[in-house]
């Protein structure tokens, strides 16, 4: 089985009491998801054990496609529509287990054809 992994970023916004001293509320916003680049411009896609391959080429090329978050109106709001419900999203790698691979890899790395 072929997988690849599309990198993308969301946006989150911190408030914080600035009398306190403190972080009070951290907001995710979904809505305003975009593709990760590394510095040089060239979308992130990674194979399965996280070494980062040319975006140009199959299966990276099928990946970004099916990957791209579309929304069921004009008007983006929550998250895409094709991807996993939030509440099924992962925060972070267990990095203790299967995906050891992705602490060993600088992600921002030369591609490898």
């Amino acid at each position: 089985m072929t997988r690849r992994w599309v990198r993308y970023v969301m946006p989150v916004m911190v408030e914080v009491d600035c009398d306190d001293d403190k972080v009070t509320r951290v907001v995710t916003l979904p809505e305003e998801i975009r593709e990760d680049r590394c510095d040089r411009g060239h979308f992130l896609i990674y194979d399965e054990r996280f070494v980062r391959r040319h975006s140009d080429e199959q299966p990276q090329t099928h990946a970004f496609c099916e990957a791209e978050p579309r929304w069921d109106h004009s008007i983006r709001v929550g998250p895409p529509a094709n991807w996993p419900a939030p509440d099924e999203w992962e925060e972070g790698f267990d990095l203790t287990e299967a995906d050891d691979a992705y602490a060993e890899v600088a992600p921002y790395a030369e591609p490898r054809r």
